[in-house]
């Protein structure tokens, strides 16, 4: 009697824990599933964008926009393209944005502003001139933008009242000095150092700002020179033409290197220009608005 009572409550025990056990399965399913929503892959979006990991953020931006139509997603999930230098794909993405949409002059700014950050600053200029797909909203932006192509390439500047006075007034002394150093470049002379060094072996190299080297040619030329001179004067020839060949040579190249480092010195000038000029373009965001729904 004892067993027949014992195996249904064994039976029992055993239904309710594989009822509790695919109920648990269930719950944790439909956790997963909630993850999984719509809203909750834009929050992830958004805060892959916000951590800069553009490329995710893509991914969930777009399995957003297949259901739902939102034109501030679609501007970014443009601009995540942007940001990665995906110059070509943001163009295209924020075309999509250009009718019918609230956004369409933000989207026509920032296709502009891809243009300019391929650096092809000639067919920038006559895509402005000619206001290929142009947002009116900010036409100051726009030319603005344009003027500052001139300072980075190497054309020739516009006039200089008219230049800096496209500018905001607080910034229009740091563009003054931009327009001077691009306009009058601290340049040193590759002909002017060789004839310096002709003169006076490692002068040149001095006038360029390497006074070690400078020193240093100086040194062996005027030394080899003395034992050249000394060994002729004692009459010990073959060592004399030795020091003289020497001589010869270290001052030739003294000469080839003042040149030489005169055009070192120009590049380092350019770079550094550039190099200033981008740092300060950076922190003005090129003198264009931060949109806020970008935040």
């Amino acid at each position: 009697m004892k067993n027949k009572i014992k195996y249904p409550i064994i039976l029992y025990i055993a239904l309710l824990f594989l009822i509790s056990s695919v109920k648990g399965i269930c719950q944790n399913n439909v956790s997963e599933i909630n993850v999984l929503t719509l809203e909750n892959r834009l929050m992830f979006g958004n805060y892959l964008y916000k951590e800069h990991d553009y490329l995710r953020a893509i991914n969930e931006f777009h399995d957003y926009l297949r259901f739902e139509n939102n034109d501030t997603i679609r501007f970014k999930a443009a601009d995540c393209f942007h940001k990665m230098g995906r110059l070509d794909e943001a163009a295209d993405n924020y075309k999509g944005l250009f009718f019918n949409s609230t956004l369409m002059s933000e989207a026509r700014l920032a296709y502009i502003k891809s243009k300019f950050d391929e650096r092809q600053f000639a067919s920038f200029r006559n895509l402005v001139v000619q206001k290929t797909n142009f947002a009116e909203k900010y036409t100051h932006e726009i030319f603005r933008l344009k003027n500052i192509t001139y300072l980075l390439d190497n054309t020739f500047l516009p006039e200089r009242n008219e230049f800096i006075e496209s500018f905001p007034q607080n910034y229009r002394t740091d563009i003054e000095n931009f327009y001077n150093r691009k306009l009058h470049p601290e340049y040193k002379s590759p002909v002017y150092a060789s004839i310096l060094s002709a003169i006076i072996p490692g002068a040149g190299k001095i006038y360029t700002g390497n006074i070690g080297d400078g020193i240093t040619s100086l040194l062996f030329t005027g030394v080899l020179s003395y034992l050249s001179y000394t060994n002729f004067d004692n009459d010990h020839k073959t060592r004399a033409w030795v020091f003289t060949g020497l001589a010869g040579y270290f001052y030739a190249g003294n000469i080839y290197g003042s040149a030489a480092s005169a055009h070192i010195y120009n590049a380092d000038v350019n770079f550094t220009y550039k190099s200033d000029l981008e740092q300060f373009l950076n922190s003005v965001n090129y003198f264009l608005p931060e949109f806020g729904f970008l935040k």
